[in-house]
């Protein structure tokens, strides 16, 4: 039987076939070589309040905002980009789109004067100032804070040790509680066979390439499944483009605090003082009992750096905490189509169930 493609639409159809396979070739090459990194963190912001090294940034829009304003509180060994990845694919960029009024934290990268941060450092002074400057700047009564990873720690911290200030609801992911179940690296601190002073360097903190060491243990970003995806979409510029910049932030990490983690080693992985819901610090007793604002834990279901059930028993702390899971992994959660069709909707509906319904900021 005689073909019924005319030789003008089987050129046609060679033409497409050559150029898609000319683009994933050039994809393939720079991605492999590393050429062309991609911008990261595009949205448009403002910095609206700085102390030492760590900076409050406004995110921009020309829509009017719900009330009360959403801080974000990002780890403090993990570059805030993550939030704000790429247009289309930025877990800021989505909150916004949907009317939320967005402020978030940037710890800065520490040296030698940053040696001797400590929880206080972070929970006692910079996040109630950069709290205290949401309001000021917004013109707010209250705000919302939400933190991920480790920010979710420092959240829980400042949020049960601040009881004075007007939170009007808290959001945590990914977050690590019991820390018991977060590997091999944390079972040898336990039980002693590790001491911090084995990690810290000169400038008297962990180094960026130890702490990125650490997480490699922990496939941070699956990177099998990763790169089986990325060869199934060479010809998708944008797909690459994020990909070389979720791969770009998995190897950006930045020093640990020396104090801090001093004292992450001793309350948490020794002591796994988050399970017992109580903390000595700054000379009094934080009691995450005590926080009585809505909250509500995130959950990727396939964590692998914090595994679901090392969030677990924050439930018996707050037996009221909401909770959303999802079939995600640790970046999974905010990077991806997935993330923007499920996980991010979901969680900005349940920011906005907070919100003021009618008042709206310009």
């Amino acid at each position: 039987m005689a073909s019924s493609v005319s030789p003008a639409a089987l050129l046609d159809r060679i033409r497409r076939d050559l150029e898609r396979s000319a683009l994933r070739v050039r994809n393939g090459l720079k991605h492999v070589a590393g050429v062309g990194t991609p911008e990261v963190g595009c949205t448009a912001k403002e910095e609206v309040w700085a102390r030492d090294k760590c900076r409050l940034n406004h995110y921009l829009s020309d829509t009017p905002k719900r009330t009360p304003p959403v801080l974000l509180v990002m780890s403090l060994v993990s570059k805030g980009y993550i939030l704000d990845l790429r247009p289309g694919n930025s877990f800021i960029e989505a909150l916004m789109a949907q009317g939320l009024d967005v402020y978030a934290l940037d710890w800065g990268v520490p040296d030698t004067a940053d040696a001797e941060n400590s929880f206080e450092t972070y929970c006692d002074q910079y996040l109630p100032l950069a709290a205290k400057e949401v309001l000021r700047h917004s013109g707010a009564e209250e705000l919302i804070v939400y933190g991920y990873c480790f920010g979710a720690v420092l959240s829980l911290l400042f949020v049960g040790g601040h009881p004075e200030l007007p939170i009007r609801a808290l959001g945590i992911m990914a977050t690590p509680i019991d820390f018991s179940l977060l590997g091999s690296t944390n079972t040898l601190f336990a039980a002693g066979r590790i001491s911090p002073a084995d990690l810290v360097d000169e400038t008297g903190n962990v180094p960026a390439n130890l702490v990125l060491d650490g997480l490699r243990t922990r496939n941070i970003t699956g990177d099998l499944v990763g790169y089986a995806n990325l060869l199934n979409r060479l010809d998708d510029s944008e797909y690459i483009a994020a990909h070389q910049a979720l791969i770009g932030w998995s190897q950006d990490h930045i020093p640990f605090a020396g104090a801090c983690f001093r004292q992450t080693v001793e309350w948490f992985m020794q002591d796994n003082r988050l399970v017992k819901g109580t903390i000595e610090m700054g000379g009094r007793t934080v009691d995450l009992r005590s926080i009585t604002c809505p909250t509500l834990s995130v959950i990727g279901e396939a964590d692998h750096l914090i595994p679901p059930d090392s969030t677990k028993p924050i439930y018996d702390v707050l037996p009221e905490m909401e909770e959303l899971r999802f079939r995600a992994g640790h970046v999974g959660l905010i990077v991806g189509k997935s993330a923007q069709r499920q996980s991010i909707p979901a969680i900005a509906a349940w920011l906005l169930s907070h919100a003021d319904p009618e008042e709206a900021v310009a």
